[in-house]
């Protein structure tokens, strides 16, 4: 299947080997809700998921900080304040559509 039209586009700076695997793609639906494709046969040790996720959250923040002209520690903040706003309410529900994903 091609990328949606909407996919972020790869440029010429991606890093990038025939060994490089996609571990996780978010997508959101007009405030709708979310779909997140995971593959967890990626990586054995969740622990080392959480490690890639924390380094996402601080490209997060730089993103955020240079597309939004924000302090790069205030949108870190941010993010991380949703992220444990999430984990202790639990305001939504997820739902498995693919064994070894979660979506």
């Amino acid at each position: 299947m091609a990328d949606h039209a909407n996919a972020i586009k790869l440029d010429a700076g991606a890093a990038l080997t025939d060994e490089s695997v996609e571990v996780a793609r978010i997508w959101i639906t007009n405030n709708a809700g979310s779909n997140v494709l995971i593959d967890a046969g990626i990586l054995e040790d969740p622990t080392v998921f959480g490690y890639l996720l924390a380094d996402t959250i601080r490209h997060a923040a730089r993103a955020y900080a240079a597309t939004w002209g924000i302090d790069e520690d205030a949108a870190l903040q941010a993010i991380v304040d949703g992220v444990g706003t999430e984990l202790r309410e639990q305001f939504t529900t997820i739902s498995t559509i693919q064994e070894g994903t979660i979506n």
